[in-house]
């Protein structure tokens, strides 16, 4: 009897963990949303809790998750991030280091390599920065991989990351773009990938993490930013339900 109740637990646990396992790939790296031209968008990512920068600075407010895009943004914006100038060439695209060269880079980092405040212009001293996920493009033709990274959100404080702001909105006003190249995401123009969209396809882009479509989304993958045990990657997180009851 115990025998056959044991084989039954384990057969079920065996089920269950294969549902989960099936349920969290499919919220993965083969979510396909659409292509336009030779450009396919894949992959939506959103963070459990948005990535945060501390007021009037480019640095993350909280340091146990660091995103893949993060060093690709500090050697355009926050070059003392890197300890070393070739650390930081290696995050500079080649085609800026071939336009502007090499010495360039090098002066622009030992000019900088002190300042802890990075160049102005997009932080505020009042407010924090926020980015609340991802999309993978890959360019068909090139073979170009891309990431495109939702931003310039200001928050008054941390909490308000879940509630609607003066500037915090729940659509996506504000990509940034980062190139794939020799295993870095590298800071590039946008236009690179939007340059020749019509406003109805750059509005297409913009919409994929927007709070609306995000809560009717068909697939996606929740990033664990807050290291939570058990963490289920396929549920959305709660700022966007949160977000979605306040547009209402």
């Amino acid at each position: 009897m115990n025998k056959t109740i044991l084989k039954t637990l384990m057969l079920f646990c065996f089920i269950v963990s294969c549902k989960t396992s099936v349920k969290e790939n499919a919220n993965s790296d083969g979510c396909e949303l659409f292509k336009i031209g030779n450009y396919k968008f894949y992959n939506p990512r959103v963070y459990e809790r948005p990535v945060i920068f501390k007021k009037g600075s480019h640095e993350l407010l909280h340091t146990e998750y660091t995103p893949k895009w993060y060093p690709g943004y500090c050697a355009e914006n926050l070059p003392s991030y890197f300890k070393t100038k070739e650390e930081f060439l290696k995050h500079v695209h080649s085609s800026k280091l071939k336009r502007l060269s090499t010495p360039y880079f090098e002066k622009v980092y030992n000019g900088n390599k002190d300042n802890l405040k990075g160049k102005p212009g997009l932080y505020n001293d009042d407010y924090h920065l926020l980015f609340r996920g991802t999309v993978a493009v890959k360019n068909s033709k090139s073979g170009n991989e891309y990431l495109l990274v939702a931003g310039k959100s200001y928050i008054d404080n941390e909490s308000d990351y879940d509630k609607n702001t003066d500037f915090y909105e729940s659509d996506v006003k504000t990509m940034f773009a980062f190139i794939l190249e020799d295993g870095a995401y590298k800071f590039v123009d946008p236009n690179l990938v939007f340059g020749t969209f019509t406003k109805e396809q750059h509005d297409k882009v913009y919409d994929i993490l927007s709070v609306k479509s995000l809560v009717y989304a068909s697939c996606f993958e929740n990033v664990n930013t807050t290291r939570k045990p058990n963490f289920d990657s396929s549920a959305l997180p709660g700022w966007v339900y949160n977000k979605s009851d306040l547009d209402d």
